[in-house]
């Protein structure tokens, strides 16, 4: 396989609310991180591994074509948002010397059945799209604002997110809706660096559409446990 012209960025810390240890949680006999390490020296041509773990340090160095970038406390919090962890990468590894190309992949260690096909389509697609600054991954989903999607009002009374002038009594009368799931965030790279204000959506952003088992993001323990059956069943 030839690879694209890119760099992917995995980002991963050491902690997580939900899952101990996260990105180290194995889906057969491979750690998370290392699933999407793997993937993406297989279709990039550079990556960028940025994470506060000792652990994760150590398995990204096992890869000569890795380049480590040590996260600083301040960005391995559980707020911390995603953008600046990706531009503090970047800058860091550029002040030593890595260069990184004009299209940056954000491949997540929780999707762990992300096909290569798609990391190689996608940025043909948002290279096809001169004016588009960054692309998403999204998958179908039953769920919908006008529809079955409630907030909580006082006295745990609901109401619709999106309420229509007219009742909508079936999804067949809704147009089809996409949620972005993690699965393959791309940027080209003047934008990513001057994002500021941490918006994902932009006015001209792009989706690329995945498979239900690719868009599986792993979050909670069952999650996990659902990744991994789905692991034996696809390739026992």
């Amino acid at each position: 396989m030839e690879k694209i012209n890119s760099t992917a960025i995995i980002a991963a810390r050491k902690d997580s609310k939900g899952i101990k240890d996260k990105n180290l949680q194995k889906i057969g006999n491979t750690p998370l991180v290392e699933i999407s390490i793997l993937q993406a020296t297989r279709t990039c041509k550079n990556v960028l591994v940025t994470t506060d773990s000792p652990e994760i340090i150590s398995l990204a160095k096992k890869y000569k074509d890795v380049f480590v970038v040590n996260r600083n406390k301040q960005l391995a919090k559980d707020d911390s948002p995603k953008l600046p962890v990706l531009q503090n990468a970047i800058t860091v590894a550029e002040s030593e010397g890595f260069v990184c190309n004009d299209f940056i992949f954000d491949l997540q260690p929780t999707s762990p059945f992300r096909r290569d096909d798609s990391i190689l389509k996608s940025y043909e697609l948002l290279k096809k799209y001169d004016k588009s600054s960054n692309l998403v991954s999204v998958s179908p989903t039953s769920y919908h604002p006008s529809y079955n999607l409630l907030a909580f009002k006082e006295e745990n009374g609901v109401e619709l997110l999106h309420k229509t002038s007219e009742p909508i009594t079936g999804r067949n009368m809704l147009p089809s809706t996409y949620k972005m799931d993690g699965c393959i965030f791309l940027w080209k790279k003047e934008i990513l660096m001057n994002n500021f204000d941490n918006r994902i959506i932009l006015s001209n952003t792009i989706g690329y559409k995945v498979s239900k088992i690719e868009s599986l993001d792993i979050d909670t323990p069952e999650d996990l446990d659902y990744a991994r059956y789905i692991s034996k069943k696809l390739f026992e």
